[in-house]
């Protein structure tokens, strides 16, 4: 079964498009309170433009201006959520797939603690980012590569086309540039 995808907040402009077809979503569907599918691209466009997607398994992602997030799978196995909210639970109600691709930009994204049958992984143009339940930053541009910040848990990194992955821990960095290898660093506070 399909995850759903909250708009929790949106600013600025904000187009999502269909990746099958490569429409434009009507603008009353992009609005706060309205709910998204994978298969989706999102793009912010403009200084001051962001959105904010709380996905049904708990992670909340916060995408900044001038990214495009393209939201390639999210399935989540069906459970009963009651009267709980999302926001209260320690851990994600389900186990779920998540595939998300980072062309360019910037994204803020908190996960639940993931089921042990789950996964998460953002893609980049530079290598893959998996996620095992934590808070961390993630950015790319064609020019400076991806850089990720991790501050809670531990957050896998496997460059594109292969090569060793590393394990980034909290409170440190990881930078991938486009050419030449990843190194890690001290996170800025």
């Amino acid at each position: 079964p399909r995850g759903a995808i909250i708009i929790a907040d949106m600013k600025g402009v904000v187009v999502v498009t269909n990746n099958a077809t490569g429409a434009a979503l009507p603008a009353a569907s992009v609005q706060a309170g309205k709910i998204l599918f994978d298969g989706h691209t999102v793009k912010t466009t403009g200084k001051g433009s962001s959105i904010v997607l709380l996905l049904s398994n708990g992670t909340v992602t916060t995408l900044k201006a001038d990214s495009v997030l393209n939201i390639k799978k999210f399935t989540q196995a069906k459970f009963d959520a009651g009267a709980t909210k999302l926001s209260e639970l320690e851990g994600e109600p389900s186990a779920s797939e998540t595939l998300i691709d980072l062309n360019i930009g910037d994204m803020v994204v908190d996960i639940k603690k993931l089921d042990k049958k789950s996964n998460f992984n953002i893609e980049s143009p530079v290598g893959t980012a998996g996620i095992r339940g934590t808070q961390f930053g993630m950015a790319f541009s064609p020019k400076r590569g991806m850089s990720l910040d991790v501050t809670e848990s531990t957050v896998s990194f496997k460059p594109r086309g292969g090569g060793q992955e590393r394990m980034v821990p909290a409170g440190r960095g990881l930078t991938a540039p486009p050419k030449g290898p990843p190194t890690q660093r001290p996170v800025n506070p």
